[in-house]
């Protein structure tokens, strides 16, 4: 072969590689954000190959997890106006972002909904749409993919109930629309009220979640056990865990003469699902309070045979009150309070010592 009939084959392998970079290096720098957002995640719930057209909104699974998860979605737009996307919007720490034409808003609900964040986002969104809310501690990482830019922006961000997705004038072909979180893989879930979060330090689970234990933490500010079992058999569709840490009570009334009526149904309920999945089912001492009764509901867990931490006897002098510092405001515990509740937790529960992340 001469060396004429070498260079020409080798001089056309060099231009269509510089083609091939002029061409799709965008679209490789696209897919490298996306899954450098996605690496890692352990998929739990999603829809695909759906319609969404003005008024239509679609729900994944109902959870009060905060931390730790990501919702993402992908599809070919054919028309756009305004797209809402999040975790709940219209409870006590729902998050959710709004997307226009030209911007993009975060708010969370407390005791009204707050916007967070509004920036202007520069993209055409038109044809292939993607994002993917990457939620870690109280904030989001938030990426937009189109066609080939991208923008992204961080948010507070804390997210409460179903991630949804709700159009307004907006026409998509849904490829995709997943909620993801790794902790569903953990060998030891805690479900609970607003005693049970991982963002504050005056809240128990905070303390162990920073001592680097690997747990999934469910905590439905407000809630009663009814709604704490909901999202527990919903979850067990996904995965199952070693131990069940079972803290709910606070809110679903005072005892009077025996434990609360609700309470104890659902409580029955807990264990016979931890039973029908051989899961160990421990339960979580629920402090009597100022505002709250819950003698009798202690008693139940006490006689029960069930192991349980003892959060009384972490906040409680020997006359049965709670000490000096130790409640903030007739229900929740202080800072101070809390680590006394982590440290009888580690205790009570040695075992979650071996889920020390490396």
């Amino acid at each position: 072969m001469t060396k004429k009939k070498i260079i020409v084959p080798a001089i056309l392998l060099f231009i269509l590689g510089i083609a091939f970079v002029v061409l799709f290096y965008p679209h490789l720098r696209a897919i490298k954000n996306i899954i450098s957002y996605t690496e890692n995640v352990f998929s739990t719930t999603e829809m695909r190959n759906f319609y969404l057209s003005d008024g239509d909104e679609k729900l994944l699974i109902n959870n009060a997890i905060k931390q730790n998860y990501q919702i993402r979605f992908d599809g070919k737009v054919e028309h756009f106006e305004t797209l809402y996307i999040g975790k709940g919007d219209n409870r006590y720490c729902s998050s959710f972002l709004k997307l226009t034409k030209d911007s993009i808003y975060a708010y969370i609900k407390t005791d009204s909904i707050r916007q967070q964040l509004a920036t202007k986002h520069n993209l055409l969104l038109n044809n292939d749409l993607s994002i993917i809310i990457d939620q870690k501690l109280d904030s989001a990482r938030i990426l937009l993919t189109n066609k080939t830019d991208t923008f992204k922006i961080s948010s507070k961000f804390i997210g409460m109930d179903n991630p949804f997705i709700r159009s307004v004038g907006s026409k998509i072909n849904v490829n995709d629309f997943a909620f993801t979180s790794n902790d569903y893989k953990n060998e030891v879930w805690i479900f609970g009220d607003s005693y049970v979060s991982c963002s504050s330090p005056a809240r128990w689970p905070y303390w162990i979640y920073n001592d680097s234990l690997n747990f999934l933490c469910d905590g439905l500010p407000g809630g009663k056990s009814i709604q704490s079992y909901d999202f527990l058999r919903t979850a067990l569709t996904i995965s199952k865990p070693k131990y069940l840490v079972w803290c709910l009570g606070m809110n679903d009334g005072s005892d009077k003469y025996i434990a609360n009526v609700s309470w104890l149904i659902y409580t029955e309920k807990v264990k016979e699902l931890c039973k029908e999945n051989g899961i160990t089912l421990i339960f979580g001492i629920v402090p009597t309070c100022p505002k709250v009764f819950n003698k009798y509901k202690n008693e139940y867990i006490r006689k029960s045979g069930y192991r349980y931490i003892d959060f009384e006897k972490a906040l409680f002098d020997e006359n049965g009150n709670w000490k000096s510092g130790y409640c903030a405001d007739g229900v929740h515990p202080t800072i101070e309070g809390a680590k006394a509740m982590a440290e009888q937790f580690l205790k009570d529960f040695p075992e979650i010592l071996q889920y020390k992340e490396n």
